[in-house]
């Protein structure tokens, strides 16, 4: 196998590109379980059964949108720009505030109204850029009518204002407050102002001044019950340092505090080259936080992009073994077997237990030419046709829905079970 030696940082961050968002999306299985774990805790605590999707961008921004299919974007700059978890959770609640109003059907809902937006694609353009704080989007859209445009920005405040409430009423009822919530809000004011972004620009946004923001945080926060939990805060801080570490900004690790800036220096060191430092940070790391298996799993990707392949699969396995639901880890030693090695039984074996990873990553073409040689070996001919087709590919949506539905003919339940799911995400 040649690895070619280029530092590519942490490979925790596998990336796919979205063509809407133009920005690579983090693949980070403990930033995941995290977020989904205060995402729980806001649904339950709201009584909201409906399943909430959410994706983690690499963008510098402090953002989070929802867009027009309610699915709940979060850029990096807002996890590295929280001082605490009450301020991820804060913003999260706002956003699934959003959702639980029904705030993007209610846009469409008025959007529809306006004569010259006709189009189901512009429709959701606008939805989410609503959302997303974007209203220079409006004029190229052929909102040029100041009425129409007046108009959908002030229901958009009126959404954020409502949105804001629920964030707070939100933590009221989790019984947990901290002043990071309006030092958030200061500190992206503060950019907006480096950006040439001032008040009066606010009148053509679509969220409330900052005043009004804090005003309601201050109001809603009279109560004094506290229950802010220190470990999950720890749990938070470690993935905070992380995506610190990533984006090698030296300035914002040395404000870290310890163990944090050693784990952010760790990476940083991975990202700048200086393997020696990198590792011996993260071992000391480890030594001290032995339950942490995510540092045991930034140790393996720190030694896989260096080359150490071999050496870091023996990582990843330590933590699979430890989370069989990491896809990530179980993608890492999945896609470094010797295949020649094995015996047919043993390659069925390996073929049928990482059928998830295929499920999940069914467009990733290193997951489908490992399929595709798995099948060969055990004369799987049916799944051999299949993943030719789906590798080769043409990109006629309706053509390919077609050829889906004669795969959908087959007996082999493993092999109906993916052309299904891709068939209905498509």
């Amino acid at each position: 196998m040649v690895i070619k030696k280029f530092y590519i940082s942490i490979i925790f961050f596998i990336t796919l590109i979205s063509i809407n968002l133009k920005a690579s999306q983090i693949l980070d299985y403990e930033s995941e379980i995290f977020i989904r774990s205060l995402i729980n805790e806001i649904k339950k605590i709201n009584n909201i059964e409906q399943k909430l999707k959410f994706v983690i961008i690499s963008d510098d921004n402090i953002n989070a949108f929802v867009d027009y299919n309610d699915i709940i974007y979060i850029t990096s700059g807002l996890i590295q720009n929280c001082e605490d978890y009450v301020a991820l959770i804060s913003v999260l609640a706002h956003e699934i505030g959003h959702i639980d109003k029904k705030h993007v059907d209610e846009r469409k809902s008025k959007i529809q109204d306006i004569k010259n937006l006709n189009s189901l694609s512009t429709l959701s353009i606008i939805a989410g850029s609503l959302v997303s704080q974007n209203p220079q989007y409006l004029p190229s859209l052929g909102i040029s009518n100041a009425k129409n445009t007046e108009y959908l920005i002030n229901f958009s405040k009126d959404q954020e204002r409502e949105a804001d409430y629920y964030s707070i009423e939100t933590l009221k009822k989790l019984n947990i407050y901290s002043s990071s919530i309006i030092n958030l809000l200061k500190n992206i004011e503060n950019k907006n102002k480096e950006r040439g972004i001032d008040t009066e620009d606010y009148k053509l946004g679509t969220h409330p001044y900052f005043e009004e923001r804090i005003d309601i945080i201050n109001y809603l926060n009279e109560k004094k019950e506290n229950s802010f939990d220190k470990n999950i805060n720890l749990k938070f801080k470690f993935i905070k340092s992380k995506f610190t570490g990533y984006e090698s900004n030296l300035d914002k690790i040395k404000k870290l505090e310890y163990p944090f800036n050693e784990y952010a220096y760790s990476i940083y060191y991975s990202r700048n080259g200086n393997l020696k430092e990198s590792l011996s940070k993260i071992n000391k790391l480890i030594q001290d936080n032995k339950k942490n298996y995510f540092l045991i799993e930034t140790k393996a990707d720190i030694l896989f992009s260096f080359g150490y392949i071999n050496e870091s699969i023996e990582f990843y396995k330590l933590v699979y073994k430890n989370f069989p639901n990491n896809y990530y880890a179980q993608f890492r030693v999945f896609q470094n077997i010797n295949y020649e090695d094995l015996s047919q039984t043993e390659v069925e074996n390996l073929f049928r237990s990482n059928l998830n990873l295929l499920y999940k990553f069914y467009n990733n073409k290193n997951i489908l030419f490992t399929y595709l040689r798995l099948s060969k070996i055990n004369k799987k001919n049916e799944w051999q046709k299949f993943l030719n087709y789906w590798l080769n590919k043409e990109d006629d949506l309706q053509r390919i829905k077609k050829e889906l539905n004669k795969f959908k003919k087959t007996d082999n339940n493993d092999l109906f079970r993916l052309v299904d799911l891709i068939y209905n995400e498509l």
